[in-house]
């Protein structure tokens, strides 16, 4: 009987630290994309760059990027750059562990910015797929896409 209790024991140990570890790790990417959005309505390239793997994969419309570098030189820097009164934030974050080391993240987006020749007011969806690299979070894979626009 007393085999059993400690079996019992150590088996709602084992769940609630399983449990337990789940939420630190949600919570983890949580704060990951907070820091996230106020860096990129900052528009610190250098703060991005230590939130993205080096060979990050993003997709954006029709577009790909290969590789931080490519992503920052040809395609967010450029629009970062163009952007004025920029507004961004990812809400309805959705985390999905993989294990204590990868996760991907389904959210929802809006942005808000203007340029030289329109002002734009959208959103849409996101994917992102993290994983740990020397204990930090890492973007690793990125897909959005954007609502429709009224009208289209």
């Amino acid at each position: 009987m007393r085999i059993r209790k400690l079996l019992a024991l150590s088996i709602a140990l084992t769940v609630s630290t399983v449990g337990l570890a789940q939420t630190l790790s949600t919570a983890h990417v949580q704060e990951f994309f907070k820091a996230y959005d106020a860096a990129f309505n900052a528009k610190d390239l250098n703060k991005l760059a230590m939130l993205y793997h080096p060979d990050v994969t993003i997709f954006e419309g029709a577009g790909i990027n290969r590789g931080w570098v490519d992503y920052r030189d040809n395609h967010l820097g450029p629009e970062l750059k163009a952007f004025q009164d920029l507004q961004f934030a990812l809400t309805n974050i959705v985390v999905h562990a993989l294990g204590e080391s990868a996760a991907y993240v389904t959210a929802d987006y809006s942005i808000k910015y203007k340029t030289a020749d329109r002002a734009v007011d959208g959103g849409g969806i996101a994917t992102h797929v993290l994983v740990k690299d020397q204990g930090q979070w890492k973007i690793r894979h990125s897909h959005t896409a954007s609502r429709r626009r009224p009208g289209q």
